[in-house]
């Protein structure tokens, strides 16, 4: 409704004044209720020297705007320099091993490089970058491993920094001053992978262990060749047995029922894989199949003379032809004994033919000798 007159214009202006404080207010209840979160507790979490616990803290992460993803990684590592005090660097056991200024000589032990020791480095290394290459930070990004871990180091090539290594001999520590350059760098990339030939990264037990497996691994791998080309020129040896599909031999079994044979398909099977693979035959199908092998056996010892097969059956022939003649002779030896003691026993004695019979015991003897005297 519009004011026209200005006796109406102050009633009016209140109205407009009162309908926009009630807009207000109506926004600020709906803020406050969106805003609001249901509390658990009652508030006592929020009072002062009460502990605070796990939904505490997601609540306070939800009025705050949420947690802060972390990071699927480490942060990139800033650049480096490209320079090092060190001309050969080698990795072993756990220590730092270095050559200072030539590639010649024996590598000592290192105990600080600008007074950080390797512990100090490592962990230095680890605070950036992929957690797996800190060797690799170590070697080729010194100055960034020395940023990273607060340390001081030179501002340009050619300065010097200390380091202490442990003598080889002796076993004591020595303190050199060594320059920083990119000429011990380059030299230094090209071997630090390899040790760079340091005697205590070397370690013959290992290199023999391996150089065993390689040997074995070839030897393997030339028999597997020769004996795969003899059997594509003389063809394979059929097997002596019934086989699976995977080539376990078949044993028999007790009669299963339940059983498919894996041939015919019909139920009921005699015969089942010796490893157990769910290979199942009938008492037919295996005599059909043992006869194919048998027969395919036997064609391939009729062309290889020469297997050892063919040499054990011949030994075997051999020793049942042995056998069958001793066995002869034995026979023919009992017979013609046996035939003897029939004639002794059928040959009619002297006495009997002089219609007497002969003494059988001693007393007989003597009574028969003593009368033969007196007649």
């Amino acid at each position: 409704m519009a004011c026209f007159s200005t006796m109406t214009e102050r009633p009016c202006l209140g109205a407009t004044l009162l309908s926009r404080n009630v807009v207000v207010l109506v926004a600020a209840l709906c803020v406050g209720l969106a805003n609001s979160q249901p509390n658990i507790d009652g508030g006592r979490g929020d009072l002062p020297g009460m502990k605070q616990d796990i939904f505490d803290d997601v609540a306070k992460a939800k009025k705050s705007g949420g947690h802060q993803k972390m990071g699927k990684e480490p942060p990139k590592c800033p650049s480096s320099d490209h320079m090092t005090p060190f001309f050969n660097v080698a990795f072993a056991g756990g220590e730092l091993y270095v050559r200072l200024d030539s590639a010649d000589g024996p590598c000592h032990k290192l105990i600080t490089v600008g007074g950080a020791n390797f512990s100090v480095l490592q962990n230095a290394s680890k605070t950036c970058g992929p957690v797996g290459e800190w060797k690799k930070r170590v070697a080729e990004e010194m100055s960034m491993v020395f940023f990273q871990g607060g340390l001081d180091w030179v501002k340009s090539e050619n300065e010097t920094i200390e380091v202490i290594t442990e003598d080889a001999v002796t076993g004591l520590p020595v303190t050199f001053q060594v320059e920083v350059s990119e000429a011990k760098y380059a030299s230094m990339m090209e071997c630090w992978k390899r040790s760079c030939g340091c005697e205590q990264a070397d370690n013959p037990k290992t290199k023999m262990v391996l150089f065993a497996l390689l040997l074995c691994a070839l030897g393997g791998l030339s028999w597997d060749s020769i004996k795969l080309g003899l059997e594509s020129f003389r063809g394979k040896k059929p097997d002596k047995h019934v086989q699976c599909k995977k080539g376990h031999r078949m044993v028999e079994v007790n009669f299963a029922y339940s059983h498919l044979c894996d041939i015919c398909r019909k139920s009921g099977t005699c015969y089942q894989c010796n490893v157990s693979c769910n290979y199942d035959m009938c008492k037919l199908c295996y005599k059909a199949a043992k006869k194919k092998t048998k027969a395919a056996l036997k064609v391939y010892l009729e062309k290889h003379p020469e297997d050892e097969d063919n040499k054990k059956k011949d030994k075997k022939d051999k020793d049942d032809s042995d056998d069958d003649t001793k066995k002869d002779k034995n026979d023919d030896s009992q017979s013609e004994g046996g035939k003897e003691t029939k004639e002794e026993s059928e040959a009619p004695s002297e006495a009997d033919k002089d219609g007497t019979t002969p003494p059988t015991t001693g007393d007989e003897k003597a009574k028969s000798e003593k009368s033969e005297e007196d007649n």
